[in-house]
């Protein structure tokens, strides 16, 4: 596992859902080296534990373009990307996990 982060949705995947078993830093691109911290590879759906956003003045938040272009290719090859930062999955991991159970039976 590449970071600490995205071993927070495994602890609450497995706490709360349990199956099926999500395949970690899977690289989801033929040509770039870019990878999902989880994937669900039947239904293509992956989720993403962002870490690297940052606030800026006026209250939003950026993303760098590295990972837009990332998200943009995997919208394009398919995939529905789920994305979560640490605290959303630490306080509210009902939702956070429920959200990809839908996913994952409205795309079966």
């Amino acid at each position: 596992m590449s970071t600490d982060k995205s071993v927070i949705f495994h602890y609450y995947w497995n706490l709360l859902a349990g199956s099926p078993e999500p395949v970690p830093e899977y690289r989801f691109h033929h040509d770039r080296k870019w990878r999902f911290d989880w994937a669900f590879l039947e239904q293509k759906v992956a989720v993403e534990v962002e870490g690297n956003a940052w606030r800026v003045p006026g209250g939003g938040r950026h993303m760098q373009d590295p990972d837009l272009e990332k998200y943009n290719n995997a919208a394009l090859l398919g995939w529905r990307v789920f994305r979560f930062s640490p605290k959303m999955l630490k306080e509210k991991p009902d939702e956070c996990i429920n959200m990809i159970k839908e996913a994952l039976e409205a795309f079966k």
